[in-house]
């Protein structure tokens, strides 16, 4: 089975996983005391958030009309009456 991306929603992801990379280093350089791994949380919701902004500003959850096919056609129905 083959899972085709388009190239705009990897583009996506991997911004959102290296921003919430680089906020997983920040967060573990700026913690002040003993030195301690970064905030995880912190960085799981950065990526998320880059990642539905970036798809919601590029239209990412558009459906194009070519996809979806194009609309059925009504079958004609006739006025006329019939009379038996």
């Amino acid at each position: 089975m083959t899972l085709q991306i388009a190239p705009e929603a990897a583009l996506i992801l991997i911004i959102g996983c290296v921003v919430g990379f680089a906020v997983f280093k920040h967060t573990a350089r700026t913690h002040t005391g003993t030195p301690t791994r970064g905030d995880l949380v912190g960085s799981i919701g950065a990526a998320v958030g880059v990642i539905t902004v970036l798809a919601l500003l590029l239209g990412m959850g558009v459906v194009s009309e070519a996809a979806t096919g194009p609309a059925p056609v009504p079958d004609p129905v006739s006025t006329e009456s019939r009379s038996p």
